[in-house]
């Protein structure tokens, strides 16, 4: 998008009289403006879909239609109701001026035109409409910077302070001798336990980091050519504490010659969520399998469980970047729901889509493309 305080204002004028229309061009374009002229209302129409301008200039007399018609039909138009309308006129009586007025338009200029009065009142308008819109848009981003500000107090207020509070607690029994660590079952399930719960915090933190990055733009998507085999192996190593607490077999069916064009770090945390998830949601001794599909420029990349299954219900609001969504594990593994959005940002920034195929009861696929790399990347 173009900064609209340093790109020269673009102004659209619309005149039965083509002397006029060339005046016009000659004036604006002399003092540094943009401009495009018709005697053609019905094609006004069409150069305003190709481009929105900065201030319209309506001739009040015309053959087919009058200004203040064509000003009414205007601002029945949502996207540009409002761009300010300057009419002009050879004429200038109080009932014009009031019937302007009442079908939206902003100003008069008189014909025959004085060069000085028509910038003067263009320039007014246009940093007039600039500045509006300039505070809509702050008003935007602070909204958006609140709205993110109050999820990650509650992400931070709930969902982390929990495993912090719980490997705390754990701890605390230690040291006051309520568990012993001499015990047999120490290692295997304290121990266990314990770390399970700092990767929770640790993997929450990370996903809420990368999560108010993304969402404040702070984030840039460079891609570059990806390993995916080595990349889910590395995964599966990052994620064995928990697969094999629960005995699953992980498999990874990405050939070991095939290379995506793609952002490292997005991809990286996008598997380590999704694969989380499939953990999470996989029974004892199951299975979780990574398979790709080559298409002509892009490779399909699934992550496949015989899982619980997801309700076609849950699905919507799994894919509800606005829904905090979440549900316990086979083995009551706590979720937050983030770790889903997040991915579902990173997959968007890759120039693909998230998507779910599912059966209650007999597993989820997790899905999404990338492109190939190819030499010319």
């Amino acid at each position: 998008m173009k900064n609209q305080v340093t790109e020269k204002p673009y102004i659209l004028a619309v005149d039965d009289e083509q002397l006029n229309l060339e005046l016009l061009r000659f004036i604006l374009e002399r003092n540094n403006y943009e401009f495009e002229g018709t005697s053609d209302d019905d094609y006004f129409f069409e150069i305003l879909e190709k481009r929105k301008p900065d201030l319209i200039l309506l001739d009040v007399i015309m053959p087919r239609i009058e200004g203040f018609e064509l000003c009414e039909k205007l601002k029945k138009f949502k996207e540009y109701k409002d761009i300010p309308v300057i009419f002009l006129t050879g004429k200038v009586n109080v009932k014009d001026k009031v019937r302007g007025f009442e079908v939206g338009g902003v100003d008069y200029v008189t014909k025959p035109f004085n060069e000085q009065e028509l910038i003067a009142r263009i320039q007014t308008h246009v940093e007039l409409i600039r500045a509006k819109n300039q505070i809509e848009e702050h008003a935007k981003n602070l909204k958006r910077s609140n709205d993110l500000k109050d999820r990650m107090f509650s992400i931070i207020g709930h969902d982390l302070r929990s495993p912090l509070s719980a490997a705390k607690l754990k701890m605390d029994f230690i040291m006051r001798g309520i568990i012993d660590p001499k015990d047999d079952k120490f290692l295997d399930e304290t121990v266990y336990d314990l770390l399970k719960t700092m990767d929770e915090a640790l993997n929450l933190l990370q996903n809420l980091l990368g999560w108010a990055k993304s969402e404040s733009d702070q984030i840039q998507m460079i891609p570059e050519k990806l390993d995916l085999n080595d990349l889910v192996e590395q995964t599966f190593r990052l994620l064995k504490l928990g697969s094999d607490h629960k005995n699953i077999e992980m498999q990874n069916n990405v050939p070991a010659d095939v290379f995506a064009f793609a952002d490292n770090n997005m991809i990286k945390t996008v598997l380590r969520n999704i694969l989380s998830n499939a953990i999470k949601f996989t029974p004892v001794e199951g299975i979780i399998k990574i398979n790709s599909k080559l298409g002509k420029n892009k490779i399909v990349i699934e992550i496949e469980d015989n899982g619980n299954g997801i309700p076609k219900e849950d699905i919507k609001k799994i894919l509800n970047p606005n829904e905090h969504f979440s549900k316990l594990g086979t083995e009551k593994e706590p979720g937050t729901g983030l770790g889903l959005v997040l991915c579902q940002n990173f997959v968007q920034k890759n120039n693909s889509t998230l998507k779910i195929r599912s059966e209650v009861g007999k597993g989820s696929t997790f899905y999404f493309d990338l492109p190939l790399f190819t030499e010319q990347d």
